[in-house]
């Protein structure tokens, strides 16, 4: 991709409906130009809300769709941000506002997940923890009926958000 954001829709298209080497190119070619060691970019408005408006209307996201949103969840926009009806909003609020708003989504398409997808979904909501009491009883009832490897993530994903709550709660973290 070039440096300017006309390159993005394609490969964008590659993330989400690609073969998973396609998806993990895609990927690689996407950090660069959304977020880019934990700065995010104007252009990751745009992509949250495209992988966004994909979860709703599949009810899927492939792996890399997930693992790009966890990217852009935990990044922050240094000095970025959006104007929307007028008014100035920072980059990470947007995007994260967004998807802690699709979390009822992201609640039912969660179930049907397994494998790379179920992982990378369970770190962006061990990340959402955070901010969200919701996206830690999503990762308890997956730690209540899952078993293998879906049921460590689920329970490190879950020790990630509990963490990361007590900050919240404790006036230590970041919200």
């Amino acid at each position: 991709m070039s440096g300017d954001a006309s390159g993005v829709p394609p490969v964008l298209r590659r993330l989400l409906n690609g073969a998973s080497e396609q998806r993990a190119d895609a990927f690689r070619a996407l950090y660069g130009h959304v977020v880019n060691q934990g700065d995010l970019y104007t252009s990751a408005a745009a992509v949250t809300d495209v992988i966004l408006d994909e979860l709703r209307s599949r009810a899927y996201l492939p792996d890399f769709g997930w693992l790009l949103l966890h990217e852009i969840f935990r990044s922050y926009g240094r000095d970025g941000h959006l104007v929307i009806e007028g008014r100035a909003v920072e980059i990470e609020d947007y995007c994260r506002g967004r998807m802690l708003a699709a979390l009822p989504v992201i609640d039912q398409v969660v179930e049907g997940l397994s494998g790379q997808d179920f992982d990378y979904a369970a770190l962006l909501l061990g990340n959402m923890g955070e901010f969200s009491d919701q996206a830690i009883a999503i990762l308890e009832r997956e730690v209540g009926k899952s078993t293998g490897a879906r049921l460590q993530s689920a329970l490190d994903q879950l020790e990630v958000a509990t963490e990361l709550a007590a900050e919240r709660e404790s006036g230590d973290g970041k919200a």
